[in-house]
Parts: C-alpha cells; sequence; structure tokens
C-alpha cells in the first residue's frame, strides 16, 4: 500500500465495507494498476460474511454500486470502461493512487520497543481501516503491550508495524470483554458449585428403603418368635 492510498484509505468519510472492498479485492485482483472487469456476484460473495447456516451480512447490488461510488469519491478508482449507465457490472478502473507515494514516505526504520514508545498521528485512523472504530486507550493498555514487547528485544518492527500490533491487541482485548461469560461464573472469578444442605434426595430415598426393611424384619422374627 502506498501513503497516498493509506491516506485515501483512512479518511472518516469512507466506510469500512468500501475499506474491505478496495483493499482485499479490486486491489487485490487487480492487473498493474488496473482493476479486473467488475463482478457483482463475486463482489458480492467477497463481501458477505456468513454465520452458522446464514448470511450475517450482505450488500445488495445497489449498496455495491454506492460502495464503488465512495472509493471514486476518494480517489481510489478512476473509470476507464463502463458498459452500464446505472452500474458498474463489468466496468473496469485505474487505481490512481497505486502507483502515486503522497505527500511522506511510510516509515521504514525498524526498531525494538523501548519504554518511550506512543503511536503517532496515523493511528487513530490506522484503527479505523482495521475496524477499530474506538481507538482511544489508557495508560494500562499501553504499558501492557510496552512490556509484553520489551520482553522480547529480538523483535524489530517499524512505527506503522508496532501501530498495527498495538491496534490488533486493542481489538482482542475488547472482544473477551464483550463475550459474555460462561455458564457457572460471575465477571471473571469462578462461582463455586453450592452443594444442597444435607443428603440428597437419592440417598434420603435409599436410607428410607433401609429403614423400611428394617423394620419388616423385625416384624418377620417377632412373628416367628410367637
Amino acid at each position: 500500500m502506498t501513503p497516498a492510498e493509506y491516506q485515501a484509505l483512512t479518511s472518516p468519510r469512507l466506510s469500512h465495507p468500501a475499506r474491505s472492498l478496495y483493499q482485499y479485492y479490486l486491489r487485490h485482483h487487480a492487473r498493474g494498476d488496473q482493476t479486473q472487469p467488475l463482478d457483482y456476484p463475486d463482489l458480492g460473495k467477497a463481501l458477505a460474511v456468513q454465520g452458522e447456516g446464514e448470511y450475517r451480512y450482505r450488500v445488495t447490488p445497489a449498496e455495491l454500486t454506492a460502495l464503488v461510488d465512495e472509493l471514486l469519491e476518494a480517489g481510489l478508482l478512476s473509470p476507464l470502461e463502463r458498459p452500464h449507465p446505472q452500474h458498474y457490472h463489468g466496468a473496469v478502473f485505474s487505481l490512481p493512487l497505486k502507483r502515486l507515494q503522497g505527500l511522506a514516505p511510510l516509515p521504514s526504520r525498524q526498531f525494538a520497543m523501548h519504554p518511550e514508545w506512543r503511536p503517532d498521528a496515523q493511528f487513530d485512523g490506522l484503527a479505523r481501516l482495521c475496524g477499530l472504530l474506538d481507538s482511544h486507550f489508557d495508560e494500562t493498555e499501553l504499558g501492557e503491550f510496552i512490556a509484553y514487547w520489551l520482553g522480547r528485544p529480538e523483535v524489530f518492527e517499524n512505527q506503522h508495524q508496532w501501530m498495527l500490533k498495538f491496534v490488533r491487541k486493542l481489538k482482542h482485548q475488547r472482544s473477551v470483554r464483550r463475550a459474555p461469560p460462561p455458564a457457572g461464573t460471575e465477571g471473571y472469578q469462578q462461582v463455586p458449585v453450592r452443594a444442597a444442605p444435607g443428603p440428597s434426595r437419592r440417598a434420603r430415598e435409599m436410607m428410607e428403603e433401609a429403614q423400611r426393611l428394617g423394620t419388616d424384619c423385625q416384624e418377620d422374627h417377632h412373628e416367628k418368635d410367637t
């Protein structure tokens, strides 16, 4: 990804499905700086999210057209061929920002984690690009991340890669916090199973049966003695 593409993709006016469409399909399948002819059924399958037996997210042809319009407005696509004026099925686009380096290059110098590390001004845009809409973090979250990687001084990354790792950590932590606790737990603390007071129902039935049999035996002995 070029810096120019990165700047366009992190625009708050661009929706996450539009970013995904560009990054994971149009750019990935492009021939040089030109897209393959758009195939709406294939695009719909690429963006669909399937759950257990049903789709949790699907896009209609009209929504696909709207996503392409977003990319056109952001300058990420430029039309070359458009067979149909009402939609973009079969259309071919150029990727004008794919070869444009932008105003500033992405950081390339790699370094090991250090105690003074902080995300830079591009962190919020990178977080949105990765699907983390709330990029705010506290010093505890940052400190845990730094402490973890301080213990691995052999790992060298550039600033962009370190921020990407931090975004992934935040996404994972927040998905765990949102997950419902398993049965038998309260919060993060395991709740011990409380035993019922006294003998169980089955034990009481066995005790009553034993008492009844004992009484019957005593009556039998008494009858024999008489």
